[in-house]
């Protein structure tokens, strides 16, 4: 008996988010309730030998077949970089040009999520003519809330236009190949760099009103958990407790991030012991990050620094 179609999985990681990256789609493995395979395409960023050795010791052969994806950083030059701002949040832009031609639809995650539904549900909703299926943000919840978007006029773009948070895609690849969206995203961040927009506001100029909205239990955001989110939104009531109990993905967008000690604050999420419930599923089984390290790190840094003025 055949297989069904694969789901066709995209994340992005340079080296410091191997190991997040793992856990999501770890968590996706766990939770998915179908025999369906998991194409999954990883945009490298210069990952590791030993970290590729680690993720692919993590996740079932049988159930997921990796393929490495590496871009030229050239293509992103003169875009937005800041320090939880790298290039490799770029190259999701341009995933619909390095795609296999024979898929025709892929979900892209953030490497800062953990998903707890089944992933299957989430292939099987109709993409319909939308060129993404997304969440709307739960901080810049209208384009006009944005400020690197502040000339949403000039652009033709109502006020009242939602903006999606782009940790979540599912993407509609012939439209993206055959209307060249990545392309156009890039140029708008170039001719736009007096704003300091970043990929996911090139995402939401480029594709106002042009995206589908999901449920927003498939990408649960800090905010939920904040009284001033309940006032904001306008979300109905049961859906509103079922983003805030019953979440298929949880989107660590605050920082510090679940896997980081803090030497002053730790992460306060309170379902960051998801994280590290599958994160002892992978190859990292077991670690956990200590003062020490981040001091540790922090001194390595400093040197780093020092010996290169000398």
């Amino acid at each position: 008996m055949s297989h069904p179609q694969p789901i066709v999985l995209v994340c992005a990681a340079d080296n410091n988010y191997a190991m997040p990256l793992t856990v999501t789609v770890r968590s996706a493995l766990a939770n998915l309730k179908s025999d369906r395979l998991i194409a999954l395409f990883i945009l490298d960023g210069d990952i590791s030998q030993p970290n590729k050795r680690k993720i692919i010791q993590s996740l079932d052969s049988q159930r997921v077949d990796i393929a490495w994806i590496r871009f030229d950083d050239a293509l992103f030059a003169n875009l937005t970089l800041e320090r939880h701002l790298t290039i490799p949040a770029y190259y999701r832009l341009l995933l619909a040009q390095v795609l296999p031609r024979e898929f025709s639809k892929a979900i892209y995650l953030d490497s800062d999520m953990v998903v707890t539904g089944n992933l299957d549900e989430l292939w099987n909703i109709e993409i319909g003519d939308n060129y993404v299926l997304a969440v709307q943000d739960d901080v810049q919840l209208y384009i006009s809330m944005c400020a690197a978007l502040q000339n949403y006029q000039e652009l033709g773009i109502s006020p009242h236009s939602k903006y999606f948070n782009s940790g979540l895609l599912v993407i509609n690849l012939d439209k993206w190949r055959s209307d060249d969206i990545g392309s156009k995203v890039v140029e708008y961040l170039r001719q736009n760099q007096q704003y300091q927009p970043n990929d996911q506001d090139g995402l939401n100029a480029i594709l106002a009103d042009k995206w589908g909205e999901l449920h927003p239990k498939w990408n649960q955001m800090p905010r939920i958990y904040d009284d001033s989110f309940r006032k904001d939104t306008h979300l109905p009531e049961e859906i509103y407790q079922e983003v805030l109990h019953h979440p298929s993905i949880i989107h660590f967008t605050n920082t510090p991030k679940p896997w980081y000690a803090g030497i002053r604050t730790e992460c306060q999420h309170p379902k960051k012991d998801l994280f590290f419930h599958y994160l002892d599923m992978t190859a990292w089984s077991g670690w956990r990050d200590t003062i020490w390290r981040r001091l540790g790190r922090k001194f390595l840094k400093l040197a780093l620094v020092n010996s290169s003025k000398l």
